[in-house]
């Protein structure tokens, strides 16, 4: 797995692939309301679906994450994703 948890804690490393949706959406799911943290920093692409439960638990909970030295396209995605634009609820 390319994921792994440790309490509010998810640490994503190499190549995050769709199979790993399901366990990610259950983490988010069992930790809400809870600010949950992300360590990115040894990863190096995130698929859509991965990334876009991130965004989804962003607009409704507390979220914080840390990225690696060199700045990835979904590193720019997710810091750019301003929740007050998202009306989907």
């Amino acid at each position: 797995m390319a994921i792994t948890y440790e309490g509010n804690t998810a640490t994503l490393e190499s190549v995050i692939y769709e199979d790993e949706v399901v366990s990610f959406r259950d983490f988010l799911q069992e930790k809400a309301p809870e600010e949950v943290h992300l360590d990115m920093s040894g990863c190096e692409d995130i698929h859509l679906a991965v990334i876009q439960l991130m965004m989804a638990y962003k607009k409704n909970y507390s979220f914080s994450y840390e990225f690696g030295e060199k700045v990835k396209l979904f590193q720019r995605v997710l810091e750019g994703f301003d929740i007050s634009e998202n009306y989907c609820n």
